[in-house]
């Protein structure tokens, strides 16, 4: 990915996260749904391998990648708590819908261990979040759809920013 397109993405979200920022009362009413942040060193360089990719053009000014993995998908599918998975990927950042199996309850731990699973697939995720919210797993289920049949839907980054944002606030 060019450094052009890179710093624009990362301004892009700056941008947005701090519009998030200035109206915290409204953030406090919001239901909290499950989620887990993890981080690894900058400095790894494995490439990234996913099947399908969507560039959507906002306002005619940026040129947004978002990448279904769904070998990582299938990785993380195999563990035995694991119903379904979705992955999708914006530069280094992979955010991860998980379905759990029948009577599998979520904890900070088990979202840890889906988040390793990812980087032992892609070593390259720079940020790794991982939500097991129904309507998350609904949401991304839909996004994955509308990536493989290559639509070009207007709005489609910015509607993908505003469900990241408000499932992970603190996601940079």
């Amino acid at each position: 990915m060019s450094k052009i397109l890179q710093i624009s993405i990362t301004l892009l979200l700056i941008s947005s996260l701090v519009g998030c920022g200035t109206n915290k009362n409204a953030d406090k009413t919001k239901t909290d749904v499950n989620k887990t942040t993890t981080e690894t060193p900058a400095e790894t360089n494995t490439t990234t391998t996913t099947n399908e990719t969507v560039n959507t053009d906002v306002n005619g000014n940026n040129d947004h990648k978002l990448e279904l993995a769904d070998d990582v998908a299938d990785e993380i599918t195999k563990m035995k708590e694991v119903e379904s998975a979705n992955v999708i990927v914006t530069d280094k950042n992979a955010y991860i819908a998980v379905m759990l199996k029948k009577g599998v309850s979520d904890s900070e731990a088990l979202e840890t261990k889906i988040a390793d699973q990812a980087r032992a697939t892609h070593a390259d995720f720079k940020n790794v979040y991982v939500s097991t919210n129904p309507d998350f797993v609904k949401q991304f289920t839909e996004y994955g759809e509308k990536i493989r049949a290559n639509q070009p839907v207007e709005g489609f980054f910015k509607e993908f920013s505003d469900t990241i944002k408000r499932v992970f606030p603190d996601a940079h």
